[in-house]
């Protein structure tokens, strides 16, 4: 029962020292450091960058004061925000190096004491995988459907595996992580010159990149545009264009006798809308069939005579003329 009780004891009077510690560090006064100083550190490896980060935060927002100033006092101070079994071990033994270097003689400025416990203390919890485990998933990156995320996750990365984003090997890595068709357009983009003796930097990597990736936008919805055209006048594409290539546009052509309004190239959508609408404001409205029969006898879709398309009919003029007058 003592035994309990001196537990508790202990348990308690480490929550009030811990209280006490988060009330300094929560609510300073006007002689205390300022800003948010890291997270009490408890030797875990995956959390060593993160207090590394959050420390030089502090100290940049206190670097006036004299704490910050002095590397003694700076060690003091950073060994204070760590606590743990997995630490204090080795807290412990930095703290005897450090009174062992003062009794040799060595100044509380000099900047080689903090320049010692700083490699020490990464040397004993910093990943030493990291870099190897950020080359490799640097090294499978593809280009999904953000180009925003995608650069984002590739810097990051990057930088885990501690590689210059302007090296060789890593533009190479980029051409091969974005998208085939994406590399290509920039290859083939007029600012790009394979042959100049200072290669591409990776920022005009990114920058053409992002160029290359709007102009292709700007087609796919051109294109998805032109699509509804068609869906809203019931066209088809294939039917009023025709094939691709010269020799197919002009066969299409000679064996459909087409104009350039029933099917042609180019402005063809505006024309053969233009014909429908001039077929049916006369009250002329064909079947499909019908007009299938009629644009191959190139005869006029008002009057069906030939010589002549229905804007340009004078039957329907005349009509037009009698019904407005």
């Amino acid at each position: 029962m003592e035994g309990q009780q001196e537990e508790i004891n202990v348990a308690t009077g480490q929550a009030q020292q811990d209280a006490r510690r988060i009330n300094v560090i929560t609510n300073p006064s006007n002689d205390t450091l300022k800003g948010n100083p890291p997270f009490i550190f408890e030797g875990d490896r995956n959390k060593t960058r993160m207090f590394l980060l959050q420390w030089d935060l502090w100290v940049a927002v206190n670097r006036a004061n004299d704490t910050m100033k002095k590397p003694f006092s700076r060690i003091v101070t950073i060994l204070s925000y760590m606590d743990g079994t997995r630490i204090d071990a080795w807290k412990e033994e930095q703290l005897q190096k450090l009174k062992e270097e003062m009794d040799d003689g060595t100044l509380e400025t000099d900047e080689t004491l903090w320049d010692n416990f700083l490699e020490r203390f990464k040397n004993a919890f910093v990943n030493q995988n990291r870099r190897s485990e950020a080359y490799q998933e640097l090294c499978k990156l593809k280009q999904g459907e953000s180009l925003d995320n995608f650069f984002t996750k590739f810097k990051q990365l990057a930088h885990k595996a501690d590689v210059p984003l302007d090296d060789k090997g890593t533009i190479e890595t980029l051409k091969h992580a974005m998208a085939k068709g994406l590399t290509s357009a920039i290859i083939n983009s007029p600012n790009f010159d394979p042959t100049t003796d200072i290669p591409w930097t990776f920022k005009q990597w990114e920058e053409q990149a992002r160029k290359s990736h709007l102009k292709w936008k700007a087609v796919a919805e051109f294109t998805q545009t032109r699509q509804g055209l068609f869906q809203t006048f019931k066209l088809s594409p294939k039917q009023n264009y025709g094939r691709n290539n010269n020799q197919g546009r002009n066969n299409y052509w000679k064996n459909n006798k087409c104009t350039t309004s029933q099917g042609g190239y180019h402005m063809d959508v505006d024309a053969t809308i233009t014909t429908d609408i001039n077929a049916t404001a006369g009250g002329q409205q064909h079947s499909k069939a019908k007009k299938a029969e009629l644009m191959r006898s190139n005869l006029c879709f008002y009057c069906e005579k030939q010589g002549h398309r229905a804007k340009d009919c004078r039957k329907k003029q005349a009509d037009h003329s009698n019904f407005n007058g």
